[in-house]
């Protein structure tokens, strides 16, 4: 039996507030790219309604389990990396029932 006793949940948003309105965000190539990064054949996204200082938007949660590695060092890198297309003054994760937001400078 294999146990993976470390869950995260990568929260990615698909829309930016810019301008006083959101606006979609190409997502698909960045996804492709950060799953390559993650290194996991086994994830699972959900598509899930979030809300943010009472702005309602769509985002993704790339669910992953795991026993090794630092998948949200990953995370963190590829995010503030691609903040330009992603337009976010903070990410945020999950890890093991807690939720992390670190605010992007």
């Amino acid at each position: 039996m294999i146990e993976l006793d470390k869950k995260y949940v990568f929260h990615i948003p698909l829309y930016k507030y810019a301008g006083g309105e959101l606006i979609s965000i190409e997502i698909d190539d960045l996804l492709d790219d950060l799953i390559e990064k993650l290194g996991f054949e086994s994830l699972y996204m959900t598509k899930v309604k979030s809300v943010y200082r009472k702005r309602v938007y769509d985002e993704i949660l790339i669910t992953i389990f795991t026993s090794k590695g630092s998948p949200e060092e990953v995370f963190e890198k590829w995010f503030r990396y691609n903040n330009e297309n992603l337009g976010q003054e903070a990410f945020a994760y999950e890890l093991d029932g807690k939720m992390y937001v670190k605010k992007l400078d």
